[in-house]
Formats: C-alpha cells, sequence, structure tokens
C-alpha cells in the first residue's frame, strides 16, 4: 500500500534529524529500504509540516500501516498522520505496489525537507516538548479495527 504521509519534527529535535538524515543514519537497522532517502524527498509546506509519500507492507501483515517504520520515524517527528494514498479496493498490494504509479502525480507544496531543515537548525527559540501521537486516517475514514483501536487509546481519532 501506498500512503500519504505527513508530520512535524519534534521541537528539539531539527539538528539530530538533519544529522541522521546527512550522513545516512536515519533508519540504520531498518531492514526494507532507506528510510532516509525517502524521506529526504518530503516537502514542508508553510505551516511546518513535513508532507510525503510511502510504499508499507505492515497493514497486510499486523494490521496497523507503518508498524515497523513508526519507531524510526517518532524519534524525530510527531503530529504523524497515515492516510491511504487510495482505495485499498484498488490497490493490489505486495509486491504489486513496489512498481506501481498509482502516486506519480501527487505533488506536495513546500521547500525540501533537508532545506528546511539547514535553514531552520541555526535558528533559535526551540522548546522541547512531547509531541503528539501518530493518528491513521485510513480510506475516507475507514482505518482497520486495529489501527482504530491505537486512535483510541492515544485520544487522536480521525477529525
Amino acid at each position: 500500500m501506498r500512503y500519504l504521509i505527513s508530520a512535524r519534527v519534534r521541537p528539539g529535535k531539527r539538528a539530530e534529524l538533519l544529522t541522521a538524515l546527512e550522513d545516512g543514519s536515519f533508519g540504520a537497522g531498518f531492514p526494507y529500504g532507506d528510510l532516509g532517502a525517502v524521506l529526504r524527498r518530503g516537502r514542508v509546506d508553510a505551516s511546518g509540516a513535513i508532507r510525503w509519500v510511502e510504499v508499507c507492507y505492515c497493514r497486510e501483515s499486523y494490521g496497523v500501516a507503518m508498524e515497523e517504520e513508526l519507531p524510526y520515524l517518532e524519534a524525530y517527528l510527531t503530529d504523524i498522520v497515515v492516510a491511504d494514498a487510495r482505495s485499498p479496493a484498488r490497490c493490489e498490494g505486495y509486491p504489486a505496489c513496489n512498481d506501481c504509479d498509482c502516486t506519480r502525480k501527487v505533488r506536495f507544496e513546500g521547500k525540501p525537507l533537508v532545506e528546511h531543515l539547514r535553514r531552520t537548525v541555526a535558528e533559535s527559540g526551540e522548546v522541547s516538548g512531547a509531541g503528539r501521537p501518530t493518528r491513521w486516517l485510513g480510506w475516507r475514514g475507514r482505518v482497520t479495527p486495529e489501527e482504530a483501536g491505537r486512535n483510541r487509546a492515544s485520544g487522536r481519532n480521525p477529525e
């Protein structure tokens, strides 16, 4: 499945994230590709939200999208929102999704993530904070029972 992901950098983590993306250590140990390369393609909009497309098969295996990626992302990002890029009924899933071009027309507004981080990392005034938990949106609000349970447990029901 392909997902439209949005997130924000955790307060106080910009410099660490920039270093991890530049030195290649972001996602070290993740067995299914280069998470850093995918995140580096993200764009940062005027509100500070990072948006990118992620290919993931966790929902097919665990019932929860991005299950294996989240520990790597949540170390640096908060306010993560996971939405299906298209109807799951029209997605062939693994392995067809890997080479599918269903998101080829998706273009996010904003600056490239690394460029944004380089510009803002020198700015002062970052305040540390815990951030907010991940939220699953699914396709038009339809999520798996596992994702719905996690949304309820965190108090982050789809809006």
